[in-house]
């Protein structure tokens, strides 16, 4: 579940002998002495759609066009992945001179401006030799402390001097600009980068509230409905209680909550609580009226990740505790990052958990699980709970069934401690917050068209950035570590925040309630110390964006959904819970 992020590690220097190594594959001369050719006035400009993430055509006769407004990339502190020394000939408005970062991909370059400004371009002039495909992301920061991926150019074929021209469209209130280089035949390097844009006011004040609606619950962890159409929502206590709440109507219209006093189940002398353990979820199947069970995951007292399938009595409101049967135990490591999110997917019916890497002392995943695909750590599983076979059945369509050295239950890796992953139930799109280490915390997305396998990056990158930077090449004499950071392959972050805005990410709820109609469609997500929660707006038609919604300022371990879509924020060390309201 959430954690409290460690210290930053020191980072050994880089020896000779692998700089020397890493040169020799690096086409992009140093910047001392640069070979690159000066580009003309007057570039070729490439224009980056951001809905479809294809580069428009170049124009046959390259045909300068006056600049919208005024480019303020000079105005603001520039941050690098490496080669910091250079970083400012990149906005200094010199075409002659580069930024270079001195290594291969992955590579990024931060411009984070001296305010907001109303921003409609952003321009690239490439800095590389040879020429070659290349693939680069641009990000954008709002002041809510989130920064989203705004355009992509993936696999593209370009050369030095050449212009990539991304229109923010419509302009978007910004402070900062990020962009990311996955795929490159050169080092990471840029001739200049500029950013068009006018002064104005700071980000608006977040527009909605929380609205208490219940407390006296003992640290609470999740939120769910049962689909049966009662109204009633099940608040999972960690210590290993199910409690249901539900709502009245007064005569004079209001709507009172209240928390019934007996729990609808009570597994807590089977439970290992707490810290990162304990009673996780609850799931329940489609036609759950019909059936009549229902899925937990927890912790047992083996320090295992167990998911279960438990009756509902006669008693509609009270489960029965001797009906637990285990249908899946995961060994975890250490107490760390065990996961435990469960869910039915809206339009498959199949289970899908989270599974954490098994964490470590170090928080680091020393045994690199989150890349080992023969392992159940680290991913995002996809199980047939309901075809009456024994256990479960691995569904045919998942991505590894058939696929050796890989576990036919995985539908998703590369992750680290996916809590809080939801689906959009009417897109079937599904979001995947995933808990960072000592620098970044991300948001994944998954659209609903996918068929799975995807690798979300963990441990060789933490969110945008590299985690793993040098080490041995799997299957080569370990003489000598090599630059092993690369992204390509793996599907990068949607969305992400850096750990001085707090340290463990939370979810998640995709809002399609009746009251709000500006969150229709929108992913929440939280920190779990800070409180801060952001609403995830983007996919295949928008570019992303996460602009803050609500300042709660206290611990929020989930946020959850009735039936009717109206979503719920947990606080965890207050025991409350709060329905989401306009200001």
């Amino acid at each position: 579940m959430s954690e409290i992020p460690m210290k930053n590690c020191c980072i050994a220097a880089m020896g000779l002998l692998a700089l020397l190594a890493f040169a020799a594959c690096a086409p992009l001369p140093d910047p001392a002495q640069p070979t690159v050719t000066t580009i003309a006035a007057s570039p070729t400009a490439v224009s980056l759609d951001a809905a479809t993430s294809t580069p428009a055509a170049a124009p046959a006769t390259p045909t300068p066009t006056p600049l919208p407004v005024k480019n303020v990339a000079a105005s603001g502190e520039v941050i690098t992945s490496s080669g910091q020394e250079t970083a400012h000939l990149a906005v200094d408005g010199d075409l002659d001179s580069l930024w270079n970062s001195g290594r291969i991909p992955l590579g990024w370059f931060r411009i984070e401006l001296d305010g907001h400004y109303l921003v409609n371009k952003v321009e690239m002039v490439i800095a590389q030799t040879p020429p070659g495909p290349i693939s680069h992301e641009l990000w954008l920061g709002d002041g809510s402390g989130t920064r989203a991926l705004y355009a992509r150019l993936i696999n593209e074929h370009t050369e030095d001097g050449q212009t990539l021209a991304v229109p923010i469209d419509p302009p978007r209130n910004i402070n900062e600009v990020y962009v990311r280089t996955v795929q490159s035949p050169s080092w990471v390097a840029w001739r200049e980068i500029r950013v068009f844009g006018d002064p104005t006011d700071t980000v608006p004040p977040p527009e909605f509230k929380l609205v208490k609606i219940a407390d006296g619950l003992d640290l609470p962890v999740q939120l769910k409905h049962a689909g049966d159409g009662s109204g009633r929502l099940f608040v999972i206590e960690q210590a290993g209680r199910i409690r249901i709440m539900r709502k009245y109507a007064q005569s004079n219209g209001a709507i009172t909550w209240s928390v019934d006093e007996t729990p609808f189940l009570d597994i807590s002398e089977r439970v290992s609580c707490c810290g990162e353990r304990g009673l996780f979820d609850i799931a329940f199947p489609p036609d759950y009226s019909a059936k009549q069970h229902f899925y937990v995951s927890y912790t047992n007292y083996d320090g295992q990740t167990v998911i279960s399938r438990y009756k509902t009595t006669s008693a509609p409101d009270i489960a029965d505790p001797a009906s637990g049967a285990a249908i899946l135990k995961v060994d975890q490591p250490h107490e760390t990052h065990n996961g435990g999110r469960i869910l039915f997917g809206p339009q498959d019916g199949y289970l899908y958990i989270g599974i954490g890497d098994g964490g470590a002392p170090a928080f680091n995943d020393p045994d690199n699980h989150g890349q080992d695909p023969s392992t159940l750590l680290g991913t995002i599983l996809r199980l047939d709970v309901e075809s009456g076979v024994e256990h479960y059945a691995i569904p045919a369509s998942n991505p590894f069934a058939q696929v050796e050295g890989y576990r036919g239950e995985i539908w998703a890796y590369g992750l680290r401690n996916p809590w809080g992953f939801a689906f959009d139930k009417e897109t079937g799109d599904l979001y995947i917050p995933d808990v960072g280490n000592i620098t970044i915390e991300e948001v994944n997305y998954q659209p609903a068209a996918s068929t799975g396998g995807e690798n979300y990056g963990w441990r060789i990158t933490e969110g945008s950035i590299c985690f793993e930077q040098w080490g041995c090449v799997k299957g080569e004499p370990c003489e000598v570590e090599h630059w092993i950071c690369s992204a390509e392959g793996h599907i990068p972050p949607v969305a992400e925040y850096d750990h001085s805005l707090g340290c463990a990410i939370v979810g998640g709820a995709v809002y399609r309630g009746p009251g709000l109609p500006d969150l229709q469609g929108v992913f929440l997500f939280a920190d779990f110390c800070r409180g801060q929660i952001w609403g995830l707006r983007g996919g295949s038609r928008d570019k992303w964006h996460s602009p803050l919604l609500i300042n709660a300022s206290f611990p929020i371990s989930a946020i959850g959904e009735d039936q009717e879509g109206n979503v719920y924020v947990i606080g965890y060390q207050t025991g409350v819970i709060s329905m989401i309201a306009e200001e």
